[in-house]
Protein backbone atom coordinates (compact mmCIF):
# COMPACT_ATOMS: atom_id res chain seq x y z
CA UNK A 1 0.00 0.00 0.00
CA UNK A 2 1.49 3.72 -0.79
CA UNK A 3 2.09 5.67 2.33
CA UNK A 4 2.85 9.08 1.85
CA UNK A 5 4.79 9.36 4.94
CA UNK A 6 7.28 6.45 3.84
CA UNK A 7 7.74 8.80 0.77
CA UNK A 8 9.14 11.36 2.84
CA UNK A 9 11.16 9.11 4.95
CA UNK A 10 12.34 7.57 1.65
CA UNK A 11 13.50 11.46 0.69
CA UNK A 12 15.50 11.40 3.48
CA UNK A 13 16.70 7.89 3.57
CA UNK A 14 18.57 9.01 -0.20
CA UNK A 15 19.62 11.99 1.32
CA UNK A 16 21.39 10.26 4.18
CA UNK A 17 22.45 7.74 0.73
CA UNK A 18 24.15 10.47 -0.64
CA UNK A 19 25.56 12.46 2.65
CA UNK A 20 26.96 9.00 3.69
CA UNK A 21 27.98 7.48 0.49
CA UNK A 22 26.36 4.82 -1.02
CA UNK A 23 28.37 1.80 -0.44
CA UNK A 24 28.91 2.67 4.01
CA UNK A 25 25.67 3.17 3.67
CA UNK A 26 25.07 -0.75 2.24
CA UNK A 27 27.35 -2.20 4.18
CA UNK A 28 25.13 -0.69 7.45
CA UNK A 29 22.49 -2.75 5.35
CA UNK A 30 24.76 -5.71 6.02
CA UNK A 31 25.05 -5.30 9.89
CA UNK A 32 20.76 -4.11 10.11
CA UNK A 33 20.17 -7.42 7.98
CA UNK A 34 22.89 -9.82 10.54
CA UNK A 35 20.76 -8.40 13.71
CA UNK A 36 17.41 -8.98 11.87
CA UNK A 37 18.31 -12.50 11.04
CA UNK A 38 19.21 -13.18 13.88
CA UNK A 39 15.96 -11.59 16.07
CA UNK A 40 14.18 -13.48 13.52
CA UNK A 41 15.68 -16.81 14.36
CA UNK A 42 15.19 -15.79 18.24
CA UNK A 43 11.87 -14.80 18.21
CA UNK A 44 10.17 -15.03 14.62
CA UNK A 45 9.08 -11.68 14.20
CA UNK A 46 10.82 -9.57 11.26
CA UNK A 47 9.77 -6.59 11.50
CA UNK A 48 13.41 -4.72 12.74
CA UNK A 49 14.24 -6.87 8.84
CA UNK A 50 11.60 -5.02 6.90
CA UNK A 51 11.74 -1.83 8.74
CA UNK A 52 15.31 -1.26 9.19
CA UNK A 53 17.48 -3.35 7.33
CA UNK A 54 15.23 -2.93 4.15
CA UNK A 55 13.15 0.45 5.49
CA UNK A 56 13.81 3.96 4.74
CA UNK A 57 16.98 4.51 6.64
CA UNK A 58 19.14 1.29 4.81
CA UNK A 59 17.12 -0.09 2.67
CA UNK A 60 19.29 -0.35 -0.37
CA UNK A 61 16.90 0.98 -2.67
CA UNK A 62 16.67 3.78 -1.58
CA UNK A 63 19.84 4.71 0.95
CA UNK A 64 22.40 2.94 -2.01
CA UNK A 65 20.06 4.01 -4.28
CA UNK A 66 20.27 7.64 -3.27
CA UNK A 67 23.72 8.00 -2.92
CA UNK A 68 24.71 6.44 -6.34
CA UNK A 69 22.40 8.85 -8.35
CA UNK A 70 23.55 11.67 -6.30
CA UNK A 71 27.56 10.49 -7.48
CA UNK A 72 26.22 10.24 -10.78
CA UNK A 73 24.81 14.11 -10.66
CA UNK A 74 28.14 15.61 -8.73
CA UNK A 75 30.22 13.91 -11.27
CA UNK A 76 27.94 15.19 -14.51
CA UNK A 77 29.26 18.70 -12.73
CA UNK A 78 32.42 18.17 -12.06
CA UNK A 79 31.70 18.09 -8.81
CA UNK A 80 33.26 14.30 -8.34
CA UNK A 81 35.93 12.21 -10.29
CA UNK A 82 33.75 9.72 -11.40
CA UNK A 83 30.24 8.93 -11.33
CA UNK A 84 30.81 5.40 -10.30
CA UNK A 85 32.47 6.37 -7.48
CA UNK A 86 30.48 5.13 -4.82
CA UNK A 87 32.71 5.25 -1.46
CA UNK A 88 32.70 8.83 -1.04
CA UNK A 89 30.33 10.84 1.68
CA UNK A 90 29.35 13.54 -0.40
CA UNK A 91 28.38 15.44 2.10
CA UNK A 92 32.68 16.77 1.97
CA UNK A 93 31.86 18.26 -1.14
CA UNK A 94 29.66 21.01 0.11
CA UNK A 95 26.84 20.92 -2.29
CA UNK A 96 23.77 21.11 -1.25
CA UNK A 97 21.99 20.17 -4.72
CA UNK A 98 23.55 16.79 -4.28
CA UNK A 99 21.92 16.16 -1.15
CA UNK A 100 18.93 16.88 -2.70
CA UNK A 101 19.50 14.75 -5.41
CA UNK A 102 20.23 11.52 -2.92
CA UNK A 103 17.08 12.23 -1.61
CA UNK A 104 14.91 12.23 -4.21
CA UNK A 105 15.97 8.97 -6.09
CA UNK A 106 15.84 7.84 -2.38
CA UNK A 107 11.51 8.71 -3.22
CA UNK A 108 11.92 7.10 -6.79
CA UNK A 109 13.62 4.16 -4.95
CA UNK A 110 11.09 3.92 -2.62
CA UNK A 111 7.60 4.38 -5.73
CA UNK A 112 9.23 2.11 -7.91
CA UNK A 113 9.33 -0.48 -5.23
CA UNK A 114 6.08 0.21 -4.63
CA UNK A 115 4.81 -0.24 -8.19
CA UNK A 116 7.23 -3.37 -8.89
CA UNK A 117 4.85 -4.65 -5.89
CA UNK A 118 1.93 -4.34 -7.58
CA UNK A 119 3.10 -7.22 -10.28
CA UNK A 120 1.00 -10.33 -9.50
CA UNK A 121 2.76 -12.89 -7.53
CA UNK A 122 4.34 -16.55 -8.95
CA UNK A 123 2.81 -18.73 -7.17
CA UNK A 124 2.52 -17.63 -3.62
CA UNK A 125 6.17 -15.99 -3.80
CA UNK A 126 6.91 -12.20 -5.21
CA UNK A 127 7.40 -12.40 -9.06
CA UNK A 128 11.07 -11.01 -8.47
CA UNK A 129 13.23 -9.41 -5.86
CA UNK A 130 11.55 -5.49 -6.09
CA UNK A 131 14.11 -4.04 -4.04
CA UNK A 132 17.01 -5.48 -6.46
CA UNK A 133 14.86 -4.47 -9.29
CA UNK A 134 14.00 -0.62 -7.93
CA UNK A 135 18.00 -0.47 -7.42
CA UNK A 136 18.65 -1.40 -10.97
CA UNK A 137 16.40 0.77 -13.19
CA UNK A 138 16.77 3.78 -10.59
CA UNK A 139 20.21 3.43 -11.40
CA UNK A 140 19.65 3.63 -15.23
CA UNK A 141 17.29 6.14 -15.09
CA UNK A 142 20.45 8.27 -13.20
CA UNK A 143 22.95 7.21 -16.13
CA UNK A 144 20.46 8.25 -19.04
CA UNK A 145 19.36 12.13 -17.39
CA UNK A 146 23.36 12.55 -15.50
CA UNK A 147 25.35 10.20 -17.55
CA UNK A 148 27.31 10.64 -20.98
CA UNK A 149 28.05 6.99 -21.43
CA UNK A 150 24.73 5.85 -22.26
CA UNK A 151 23.09 2.59 -20.98
CA UNK A 152 25.54 -0.09 -22.21
CA UNK A 153 28.55 2.13 -21.83
CA UNK A 154 31.11 2.66 -24.51
CA UNK A 155 33.62 -0.20 -24.79
CA UNK A 156 37.10 1.21 -24.38
CA UNK A 157 38.93 0.77 -28.07
CA UNK A 158 41.55 -2.24 -28.18
CA UNK A 159 39.12 -3.75 -24.82
CA UNK A 160 36.43 -6.42 -25.14
CA UNK A 161 32.68 -6.05 -23.63
CA UNK A 162 32.78 -9.34 -22.27
CA UNK A 163 36.71 -9.90 -21.53
CA UNK A 164 37.95 -7.80 -18.52
CA UNK A 165 40.60 -6.06 -18.67
CA UNK A 166 42.29 -3.79 -15.79
CA UNK A 167 40.10 -1.13 -17.42
CA UNK A 168 37.48 -2.58 -18.45
CA UNK A 169 35.95 -4.68 -15.43
CA UNK A 170 34.18 -4.12 -12.72
CA UNK A 171 36.25 -5.90 -9.77
CA UNK A 172 39.00 -7.32 -11.91
CA UNK A 173 40.26 -9.59 -8.69
CA UNK A 174 37.15 -11.78 -9.22
CA UNK A 175 36.49 -11.73 -12.89
CA UNK A 176 38.07 -14.80 -13.97
CA UNK A 177 35.36 -17.87 -14.63
CA UNK A 178 37.32 -20.40 -12.39
CA UNK A 179 37.45 -17.74 -9.43
CA UNK A 180 33.77 -16.97 -9.94
CA UNK A 181 33.07 -21.02 -9.17
CA UNK A 182 35.53 -21.21 -6.09
CA UNK A 183 33.47 -18.00 -4.84
CA UNK A 184 29.83 -19.37 -5.17
CA UNK A 185 30.96 -22.70 -3.88
CA UNK A 186 33.07 -21.01 -0.97
CA UNK A 187 30.12 -18.55 -0.40
CA UNK A 188 27.10 -20.06 -1.53
CA UNK A 189 27.15 -23.55 0.37
CA UNK A 190 28.29 -22.52 3.81
CA UNK A 191 24.97 -20.34 3.55
CA UNK A 192 22.91 -22.54 2.16
CA UNK A 193 24.05 -25.07 5.08
CA UNK A 194 22.74 -22.33 7.94
CA UNK A 195 20.05 -21.93 5.62
CA UNK A 196 18.73 -25.39 6.04
CA UNK A 197 19.76 -25.49 9.45
CA UNK A 198 17.44 -22.71 10.24
CA UNK A 199 15.27 -21.36 7.53
CA UNK A 200 14.25 -18.16 9.59
CA UNK A 201 17.77 -16.91 9.27
CA UNK A 202 17.21 -16.07 5.35
CA UNK A 203 19.19 -12.55 4.85
CA UNK A 204 21.78 -13.70 7.68
CA UNK A 205 24.61 -14.48 4.88
CA UNK A 206 23.56 -12.02 2.72
CA UNK A 207 24.58 -9.33 6.02
CA UNK A 208 27.93 -11.12 6.75
CA UNK A 209 28.74 -10.47 3.30
CA UNK A 210 27.91 -7.19 2.96
CA UNK A 211 28.87 -6.21 6.33
CA UNK A 212 32.48 -7.01 4.97
CA UNK A 213 32.50 -4.73 2.67
CA UNK A 214 33.73 -2.57 5.30
CA UNK A 215 37.20 -4.01 3.89
CA UNK A 216 36.23 -2.94 -0.01
CA UNK A 217 35.81 0.44 1.27
CA UNK A 218 38.99 0.92 2.37
CA UNK A 219 41.31 -0.47 -0.53
CA UNK A 220 41.03 -4.21 0.55
CA UNK A 221 40.45 -6.08 -2.99
CA UNK A 222 37.72 -8.30 -1.44
CA UNK A 223 35.04 -9.87 -3.12
CA UNK A 224 31.56 -8.65 -3.15
CA UNK A 225 29.35 -11.61 -3.10
CA UNK A 226 26.07 -10.17 -1.62
CA UNK A 227 24.29 -11.64 -4.47
CA UNK A 228 25.46 -15.65 -3.91
CA UNK A 229 24.76 -15.18 -0.66
CA UNK A 230 21.29 -14.37 -0.66
CA UNK A 231 20.10 -16.31 -4.24
CA UNK A 232 21.37 -19.12 -2.29
CA UNK A 233 19.95 -18.69 1.03
CA UNK A 234 16.70 -18.57 -0.65
CA UNK A 235 16.28 -21.12 -2.90
CA UNK A 236 17.80 -23.64 0.07
CA UNK A 237 14.63 -22.09 2.06
CA UNK A 238 12.68 -23.00 -0.40
CA UNK A 239 13.92 -27.02 -1.20
CA UNK A 240 16.22 -27.70 2.02
CA UNK A 241 18.89 -28.86 -0.67
CA UNK A 242 22.20 -28.15 -0.74
CA UNK A 243 22.36 -28.59 -4.48
CA UNK A 244 19.64 -25.75 -5.23
CA UNK A 245 21.85 -23.31 -2.94
CA UNK A 246 24.84 -24.04 -4.39
CA UNK A 247 23.70 -23.99 -8.32
CA UNK A 248 21.77 -20.89 -7.50
CA UNK A 249 25.45 -19.36 -6.00
CA UNK A 250 26.82 -20.43 -9.12
CA UNK A 251 24.38 -18.50 -11.43
CA UNK A 252 24.13 -15.39 -9.53
CA UNK A 253 27.99 -15.34 -9.61
CA UNK A 254 28.14 -15.73 -13.34
CA UNK A 255 24.95 -13.04 -13.69
CA UNK A 256 27.06 -10.84 -11.47
CA UNK A 257 30.00 -10.77 -14.10
CA UNK A 258 27.60 -10.87 -17.05
CA UNK A 259 25.34 -7.52 -16.16
CA UNK A 260 29.01 -6.04 -15.01
CA UNK A 261 30.42 -5.98 -18.23
CA UNK A 262 26.81 -5.18 -20.29
CA UNK A 263 26.38 -1.92 -17.84
CA UNK A 264 28.49 -1.02 -15.37
CA UNK A 265 32.82 -1.76 -16.48
CA UNK A 266 32.68 0.43 -19.83
CA UNK A 267 30.46 3.51 -18.27
CA UNK A 268 30.48 6.53 -16.75
CA UNK A 269 28.32 5.50 -13.79
CA UNK A 270 27.24 2.83 -11.80
CA UNK A 271 24.75 0.02 -12.34
CA UNK A 272 24.77 -1.95 -9.77
CA UNK A 273 25.26 -6.08 -11.02
CA UNK A 274 24.98 -7.70 -7.83
CA UNK A 275 21.08 -6.23 -7.48
CA UNK A 276 20.74 -7.24 -11.38
CA UNK A 277 21.68 -10.56 -10.56
CA UNK A 278 18.89 -10.86 -7.40
CA UNK A 279 16.62 -9.31 -9.42
CA UNK A 280 17.59 -12.53 -12.16
CA UNK A 281 17.06 -14.79 -9.68
CA UNK A 282 14.38 -13.47 -7.74
CA UNK A 283 12.63 -14.29 -11.04
CA UNK A 284 13.98 -17.42 -11.71
CA UNK A 285 13.44 -19.26 -8.49
CA UNK A 286 9.65 -18.67 -8.48
CA UNK A 287 9.39 -19.81 -11.88
CA UNK A 288 10.99 -23.25 -11.05
CA UNK A 289 9.12 -23.46 -8.11
CA UNK A 290 5.41 -23.36 -9.59
CA UNK A 291 6.76 -25.28 -12.46
CA UNK A 292 7.97 -28.36 -10.00
CA UNK A 293 11.38 -27.81 -11.26
CA UNK A 294 12.88 -26.85 -7.86
CA UNK A 295 11.20 -30.47 -6.10
CA UNK A 296 14.32 -32.28 -7.74
CA UNK A 297 16.71 -32.94 -5.37
CA UNK A 298 20.43 -32.99 -5.04
CA UNK A 299 22.29 -36.26 -5.05
CA UNK A 300 24.62 -37.51 -1.87
CA UNK A 301 25.31 -36.22 1.41
CA UNK A 302 24.30 -32.79 -0.60
CA UNK A 303 21.03 -33.53 -1.21
CA UNK A 304 20.21 -35.12 2.52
Amino acid sequence: MFDWTYLILAFAGGMVGAIFGALPNFIFCGFMAIAGAVIAISTGDNTFSTQVAWGPLFGPHISFAGGAAAAAYAASKGKLASGRDISTALIGLEAPDVILVGGLFGALGYLLQWLFNLVPNIGTAAWTNTIALAIVVNAMIARLVFGKSGLFGKVRQGDNRWIPSEVGAWLPWQSHPLLLILLAIAVGLPVAYITKLMPASVGLGFGIVAACLIFLQYGTKIPVSHHIALSAEVVTAITGDLVWGLAMAILAAFLGEIYAELFTAHADTHIDPPSAALATTGLIIPILTVTGVLKLTGIGVLGV
